[in-house]
């Protein structure tokens, strides 16, 4: 398999996700030696000022919060070739769909401390 750097820094390993906008990868940082997810706007909107100007805004909001709840930005940028990604830190564990997905659904206190979460986090974002 051949590598696939983003950025001469970031190497891509596996999707973990995709977007309206843009695929989250589990990639390898390696100047820093650690795992992280890359968010890499796809290329149908890499070309469309309107759309890059939102990523852009999306990493710059993103990376400006500072919850327990809301994932930490590392790095954004744009490569040669004209990709945009946003890093962040990589959570292991899967994503509440998948949970959800596994379990049916989540039992009441489970689900009541997700929300309570998510409100946490919404709080932070409104509050900046």
């Amino acid at each position: 398999m051949e590598r696939h750097l983003i950025d001469q820094r970031y190497e891509l390993r596996t999707l973990l996700g995709s977007g309206g906008m843009a695929d989250v990868y589990l990639a390898g940082d390696e100047v820093l030696g650690r795992k992280v997810a890359l968010k890499l706007l796809k290329d149908r909107y890499a070309k469309d000022e309107e759309f890059v100007e939102r990523f852009r805004r999306e990493a710059k909001s993103a990376a400006a919060l500072s919850s327990p709840y809301i994932v930490p930005i590392f790095d954004r940028g744009e490569t040669d070739d004209g990709a945009y990604y946003i890093t962040m830190e990589f959570l292991s564990g899967g994503t509440l769909k998948e949970r959800i997905t596994a379990t049916d659904a989540l039992r009441p206190q489970a689900a009541a401390e997700v929300a309570l979460q998510v409100a946490k986090a919404l709080k932070t974002a409104h509050v900046r």
